[in-house]
């Protein structure tokens, strides 16, 4: 049995596949006090449903939002900062963009350190790598020991000039500081981004030294219990980059759990799409607190490891490789308000798992996009949610009295507003991941998942004239199922500054991917895995001579030993193609970085789905959807077997949430598990 757990900032969603493939799923109240409650409380209720014991579960695999809560509310390790004599400031310098352009107000974002907690030492190293100036061992032994003494730290991050092209002493000083400080964590930047631009490299290593002691402790308080549940192995954590790695490794890489939970689901969609034969998507995750939307092309997900405006946390670059996910303020506890302009907004503030939407009866007063929901009667009203919540409609209306009054509105009125206010939001993330990068939407079906996703995906569709959305099985606790899924997964990088692609010999080449192979295999083995089990995923970082920003090429292992520079040069030109529309292939290329992406297939698979005939009467009731009312059926997924169709309006229930098939779609299930709605015809062209 493989169990998955992901902590949300409402819900805390599991599943469990069992060995006959089918999957149980299990949802319970978060607890932002300490995640990991919720986690364990949860494994406990789920194997006690289940009947079985910790010892039955081969496989434990866990998301968490706590690096995401650790960065956003800037609660972590006291950090200092060690880089090279004369670049103190790096952090404080950052760039001179802004990230937005025309703020005549602009300031830059405060680091999450201050300058009092910055020492440089005396060293020097070259860009190619040779030492201009030796490591002046006795003045970092000085500076660690004023920076304990006298600032207490915690953490220790050491950041030296052009330590990606010779870490010889950034680990000189990581091992001083191992003999003489044992108990202070020491992150270095050789190992967590060993890349060129300083000041980018600076903010992911000093992000990832802040939160690293809150990731050892957590990932060891969640280690323990599961152990003390029963639960016999290593617990597999789940990666900003869409993969799994043992607890070791991820407390290593802890800045790579900033995207931990909403990962998932993208790797999840992914699988599932491709399964159904539509592998280019634009997944929207709708929680409580958030929706994360990602573009997957041709069974992909995009991602980066650019530190510009759009790949940052709170303005600070996070250079590391990460599933592209953008995150807006937008899940079923987001909250309606009046602005000073007396206009109606939804979100981005949240009443979050405590105390929730006004229905959810734990002490909310504001009106949430859960309960317009409620009184659209898009959901059950008296439905029992986990943790023994209950919706009541009437608590919804109560709530809702303050802004009807303001607005002159009904509660249904208002309630349809937050609904459609809500929807264009969630569309205008769909617009960020596609058109704003030049890609037309409408190639594209909406995959759409998360406790509220498949409440509202038909509406955020019809924003951007998308004809097709899929539901995935389990759409609820859908990121609990992406982890079944999410193979072992470690990314590395050769950066050895820009080369002329031109000059590379076939020979040159095979040592850079020779160098990656042997660095991936000892990584893999010192957590358990044999070397010939890797699948490896090569690309390259290259540009014309000349620009300021590298693409992000894939490579072909066999094609580029075969045809060297040559193929190396003509990927990079049809990728510049595809991305800006034209190529310039009378220019340099240089390569700056070899990327490698290895993984280990753990054999996870889209849980079974299970349909039983349809013996409950039909069952209806009234809904408004667009303005109007409608005399609407309500369905059981697990009664609607592969092939059936129908036009909407109609509301499929299960046991996660609910699916809208509004009057203009039409709804069909499909073998492979999913849900597929299309707009009609005529409703398309129109």
């Amino acid at each position: 049995m493989i169990v998955g757990i992901e902590v949300g900032g409402t819900f805390t969603d599991l599943i469990a596949v069992l060995d006959d493939g089918r999957a149980v799923i299990h949802k319970t109240p978060s607890t932002p006090d300490d995640p990991s409650r919720a986690a364990i409380s949860g494994f406990k209720e789920l194997l006690q449903r289940l009947g079985a014991k910790g010892g039955d579960v081969s496989e434990l695999l866990h998301g968490s939002t706590i690096v995401a809560n650790s960065l956003i509310q800037r609660r972590g390790a006291k950090v200092a900062l060690l880089t090279t004599a004369g670049f103190r400031d790096v952090l404080f310098i950052q760039r001179q963009d802004k990230s937005v352009v025309y703020d005549m107000f602009y300031q830059k974002p405060a680091p999450l350190i201050s300058r009092d907690m910055v020492s440089d030492v005396p060293e020097r190293i070259a860009a190619n790598g040779d030492i201009v100036t030796p490591l002046d061992e006795a003045a970092v032994i000085e500076k660690v020991d004023r920076l304990v003494r006298e600032q207490g730290v915690e953490s220790i991050a050491v950041c030296l000039l052009h330590a990606y092209a010779n870490p010889a002493h950034e680990r000189a000083i990581g091992d001083l500081i191992a003999a003489r400080y044992p108990d202070i964590y020491v992150s270095l930047s050789s190992e967590v981004a060993p890349e060129h631009r300083e000041y980018e490299r600076a903010s992911t290593l000093v992000i990832s030294a802040f939160v690293r002691p809150v990731v050892e402790r957590y990932l060891s308080k969640f280690e323990a219990d599961a152990h003390g549940v029963g639960f016999q192995g290593t617990p597999l954590i789940m990666l900003s980059n869409g993969g799994v790695a043992p607890v070791a490794a991820a407390r290593r890489l802890a800045a790579q759990m900033f995207h931990s939970g909403p990962a998932a689901a993208v790797t999840g969609a992914a699988e599932t799409a491709v399964l159904a034969g539509t592998p280019d998507i634009i997944t929207i995750d709708v929680g409580g607190t958030s929706s994360d939307v990602c573009l997957i092309t041709n069974g992909s997900p995009e991602t980066t490891v650019k530190g510009t405006s759009e790949f940052n946390i709170e303005g600070l670059p996070l250079n590391i490789a990460m599933t592209d996910i953008i995150s807006i303020g937008a899940g079923g506890g987001s909250m309606a308000t009046i602005d000073a302009g007396g206009m109606l907004q939804v979100g981005p503030q949240s009443s979050g798992a405590v105390p929730g939407p006004a229905c959810y009866n734990r002490g909310g007063e504001q009106f949430c996009l859960t309960d317009a929901i409620l009184l659209l009667g898009l959901l059950d009203p008296g439905a029992e949610l986990p943790g023994g919540i209950v919706l009541d409609p009437d608590l919804s209306r109560a709530a809702s009295a303050p802004l009807c009054e303001r607005l002159g509105l009904s509660a249904v009125e208002l309630s349809e507003r937050v609904y459609r206010i809500a929807a264009a939001n969630m569309a205008q993330a769909l617009r960020r991941v596609s058109v704003k990068r030049g890609l037309d939407p409408r190639r594209y079906a909406l995959f759409a998942c998360g406790g509220a996703g498949p409440l509202i995906a038909a509406a955020v569709a019809d924003e951007v004239d998308i004809a097709e959305v899929l539901i995935p099985p389990n759409p609820g606790v859908f990121s609990a199922v992406g982890l079944s899924l999410s193979n072992v997964k470690m990314d590395y990088v050769l950066a050895e500054g820009a080369q002329a692609v031109a000059a590379m010999t076939p020979e040159i080449l095979k040592t850079k991917l020779s160098t990656l192979r042997m660095e991936a295999a000892r990584s893999f083995a010192d957590v358990g895995y044999e070397a010939a089990d890797l699948k490896h995923a090569f690309a390259v970082d290259a540009r014309y001579r000349g620009q300021g920003y590298e693409l992000r090429v894939p490579l072909v292992e066999e094609e580029l030993l075969q045809d060297g520079a040559g193929y190396l040069a003509e990927c990079f030109h049809q990728e510049h193609a595809r991305q800006y529309g034209h190529a310039f292939r009378d220019r340099t290329v240089e390569a700056v970085s070899f990327r490698l992406s290895a993984s280990h297939g753990r054999g996870g698979t889209v849980a079974a789905v299970t349909h039983t005939p349809d013996t409950d009467r039909e069952i209806s009731r009234n809904v408004t959807i667009g303005g109007k009312s409608f005399d609407c059926p309500m369905m059981r997924r697990e009664n609607l077997a592969p092939g059936f169709e129908a036009d909407g309006p109609l509301i499929v229930v299960e046991a996660s949430t609910s699916t809208v098939v509004p009057p203009n779609w039409r709804l069909s299930s499909e073998a492979s598990g999913v849900l597929r709605l299309r707009r009609n015809e005529q409703d398309t062209q129109s």
